[in-house]
């Protein structure tokens, strides 16, 4: 966790080109300039990082999720290499110019886009579609997958709209709705959600507390770890917490400060020493929506102060 560049979405995009070069002349005369490792445009507000990707045979199979005719599925499979592109965007606040790329893409040969973050892979006529819909449930289905382990549903692919993720334990098409339903709240509405906080998506069906954990789904550094973490809902008939205007904000944040405690001390901190760091950590009061300005911004979420001990160890169990 540094202060360096935030990279929101991630996006794998094999094409006809076989090699860089043929690359670049293809880009060119869509209006994308390729040098070196930035991919740049004069009507797009960001530039990319861009890496070629030789085709090792595995191409199909990253978009066999049913999500492509099998004629498609076999065009990419014969492409001549990939990109893989960081933007330094999330998908929800810049999808009008995430599309003119893809668009652009297209144009230049490219067979298709999978986002990295979900591996999910759709033609490129389907990403343009839902970016430009403005229908956050499309978007949300082209987007978030949900994953099913020993009776826990988690989705994954939030963190490309700069937003955590979600999980619950019930029946699969429950799950799947509940999911659904808090993600696109998340995509459509923006709210100002915290730890304490209960959601239900309709008035016949019961609340449910939520909490931010760290994702303990992938370890960070995996494309699919969410750095915003988790929404953990509670059981059904939950209530929530008060919750005053301010809250407070580490700095340095909780999750970096018992980070240099332990590489200091050379070994695990022990229950009361990082209780006893986070009663004496620095903070400064924040309205709630600066507080998910400045995550947002930093590319990650904190360690809740009142579940620090707990949320360290799912924290530190990830990373190893």
């Amino acid at each position: 966790m540094t202060g360096d560049l935030v990279y929101g979405a991630r996006l794998f995009v094999p094409g006809t080109a076989a090699t860089m070069v043929q690359w670049q002349g293809l880009l060119g005369r869509s209006g994308l300039t390729l040098d070196g490792q930035l991919l740049t445009s004069e009507t797009l507000g960001f530039r990319a990082l861009a890496e070629w990707v030789e085709n090792d045979g595995s191409f199909g199979e990253a978009f066999g999720y049913g999500t492509m005719s099998a004629e498609e599925q076999r065009d990419v499979a014969g492409a001549g290499s990939a990109l893989v592109l960081d933007l330094p965007v999330y998908l929800g606040a810049a999808a009008g110019e995430v599309a003119m790329l893809i668009a652009a893409l297209g144009d230049a040969g490219a067979l298709g886009v999978r986002l990295e973050q979900s591996k999910l892979g759709w033609p490129v006529a389907r990403w343009i579609r839902s970016l430009e819909s403005g229908d956050p449930w499309m978007l949300y289905h082209c987007a978030v997958i949900v994953l099913q382990d020993r009776g826990v549903s988690r989705s994954c692919g939030m963190h490309a709209f700069g937003l955590p993720d979600a999980q619950v334990e019930a029946p699969p098409s429950e799950a799947n709705q509940l999911l659904g339903s808090l993600n696109v709240y998340q995509l459509a509405e923006d709210p100002v959600l915290v730890s304490g906080d209960t959601f239900t998506p309709d008035l016949d069906t019961p609340r449910r507390r939520l909490e931010r954990w760290p994702d303990d789904g992938y370890p960070p550094g995996h494309a699919c770890h969410n750095p915003f973490g988790t929404w953990r809902l509670g059981a059904e008939g939950g209530e929530a917490d008060s919750r005053g205007e301010l809250r407070p904000v580490f700095v340095p944040p909780l999750a970096a400060l018992l980070t240099a405690a332990e590489e200091k001390v050379g070994r695990r901190l022990r229950r009361e020493e990082v209780e006893r760091l986070t009663s004496e950590g620095v903070c400064m009061m924040m309205t709630h929506a600066d507080a998910k300005n400045l995550e947002r911004g930093r590319g990650y979420a904190d360690l809740e102060p009142e579940l620090v001990w707990r949320q360290w160890q799912v924290l530190r169990e990830s990373r190893a």
